[in-house]
């Protein structure tokens, strides 16, 4: 039987060609597939975005607005001009609790609130809108361009990004009726007229004759029927003659007024004024300095000939210290201002009398805890509470 032998060596090449081709070819097609489905996604038409159902205005900004104020010309004629200034540095507080949204610092006086152009932000791209001042319309807000009309509280609302949901802000500008450090009176319940924390210590004076003036952290301070300026040391319950660097003779007699004041953080400073045979056209004065080593005396305050801004003589004096400086009532209707702790003394336009206030005697003046000057009248019942705006 012959046997068919055939050498399949020379076909080895072929085969082994063959196979890589089909591998090169099957990768190449997976490859392309890939890169079709990856064409395929970054062409797809599905433009669906994230959407949220929360709403909140997370901050408000002012912008640029005008002021209009009142002016005097050289000609002595009252005119009006505009000015600007720039508001982003007053921060909106937001109350997420209440909706509520409001500037703690007033808008310099003057502020044109009829035209305020603010920007705001919401959280995850809220849409928001302007109610209507007259009605429940609603008009959509372009945050930054639209000029809003804020002379009474407006209600911004906003809506979620999905439009399921909304919230509402009322918004609130303040403004200064007034322009800063300017002084005014306002009317004010008698019964909140500051205590007399000095009623025990003036009832121990008249109990031993004396007429009680002021007192200081150290001391007491009171004058006797003679004319002799007292100290007590321990609450009145004992008096001494006080230590003078001139003749008492020179002291005040009449028509007494004191007060006193912190000078630094061991001495307070303590003033006197009042009528004496020495001078009738104005007040003596007299100061010390009150330190805690107890060793400070009365000093006589003597009017320079050359000053022309002195305490006028008056009767049914006030004094006290309000703002840095002492203030002088008395019964001429003028309030007296020293500045240089009691050297000299002027008018000043800043301080007068509030209006509706009538008496000429008996009425009171003092200062609370809170700084505010008070002014009452025992004689109708009324008093009045001055404080400085800011």
């Amino acid at each position: 039987m012959a046997v068919f032998c055939r050498n399949v060596s020379k076909f080895a090449p072929k085969f082994e060609i063959g196979y890589s081709m089909k591998k090169i070819f099957q990768t190449f097609c997976g490859l392309l597939a890939v890169a079709l489905m990856l064409t395929s996604c970054l062409n797809s038409d599905d433009n669906t975005s994230t959407t949220y159902n929360d709403t909140a205005i997370k901050t408000f900004t002012l912008g640029t607005l005008n002021r209009y104020l009142h002016a005097t010309t050289k000609a002595g004629k009252d005119t009006v001009y505009k000015a600007t200034y720039s508001a982003n540095s007053y921060k909106m507080s937001i109350d997420q609790l209440n909706h509520t949204i409001y500037n703690s610092d007033s808008l310099l006086m003057g502020t044109d609130a009829a035209h305020v152009v603010c920007t705001v932000t919401t959280a995850n791209n809220g849409t928001v809108y302007l109610k209507s001042m007259t009605s429940d319309t609603l008009h959509y807000f372009n945050s930054g361009s639209d000029s809003v009309n804020f002379s009474q509280p407006r209600i911004f609302r906003v809506f979620s990004s999905d439009g399921t949901s909304s919230r509402d802000y009322t918004v609130s500008l303040n403004i200064r009726r007034q322009a800063a450090g300017v002084f005014q009176w306002t009317e004010a319940n008698a019964a909140d007229f500051p205590k007399d924390e000095d009623a025990d210590l003036r009832k121990a004076a008249e109990a031993a004759g004396l007429t009680y003036l002021c007192k200081s952290y150290v001391e007491a301070y009171a004058m006797s029927n003679s004319g002799i300026l007292m100290e007590s040391e321990d609450g009145g319950k004992t008096w001494k003659a006080d230590k003078l660097d001139s003749d008492h003779s020179l002291l005040p007699t009449a028509g007494l007024a004191s007060t006193t004041w912190v000078l630094d953080l061991l001495t307070d400073y303590v003033l006197l004024v009042g009528q004496s045979d020495q001078n009738n056209s104005a007040m003596t004065i007299w100061r010390k300095l009150a330190d805690y080593d107890k060793d400070g005396q009365w000093v006589y305050m003597p009017l320079a000939e050359d000053n022309p801004y002195y305490l006028p003589r008056m009767d049914y004096v006030s004094l006290v210290y309000y703002n840095g400086s002492v203030l002088a009532f008395g019964s001429d209707r003028k309030i007296y201002i020293s500045r240089d702790q009691g050297i000299t003394w002027k008018t000043s336009s800043g301080y007068t009398y509030p209006t509706g206030f009538s008496a000429t005697t008996g009425y009171k003046a003092a200062v609370d805890d809170d700084g505010n000057l008070w002014l009452a009248d025992p004689a109708s019942g009324k008093a009045w509470r001055g404080e400085i705006s800011k």
